[in-house]
């Protein structure tokens, strides 16, 4: 049982670090606008809080889950209806 969590939770982990390029461009084009003695450090904030960020919201996400079994359907549902809307928006743009 332990185990089954651990990898689902390094499995949910190794996806969310996969998807991560957004936050990069996101953090890099605010840092743009930062005067440059300050670019470093805005940037390193940044991507520290964006995998502080990651990593609770992962370890909490996976634990609701695991704890509470009517949220993994109405988890998959809210994916499903993410995706929809993103292949809709697509295909109407």
């Amino acid at each position: 049982m332990t185990r089954t969590i651990i990898v689902s939770v390094l499995l949910i982990a190794l996806t969310d670090v996969a998807l991560q390029l957004d936050n990069a461009l996101a953090i890099s084009s605010v840092a743009s606008g930062v005067p440059s003695s300050y670019r470093l450090p805005a940037l390193t904030g940044g991507v520290l809080l964006a995998a502080a960020c990651l990593l609770l919201f992962t370890l909490v996400g996976s634990n609701l889950i695991e704890r509470i079994g009517w949220l993994k359907p109405v988890a998959g549902l809210a994916l499903v209806v993410i995706g929809g809307k993103l292949v809709f928006d697509y295909f109407r743009s």
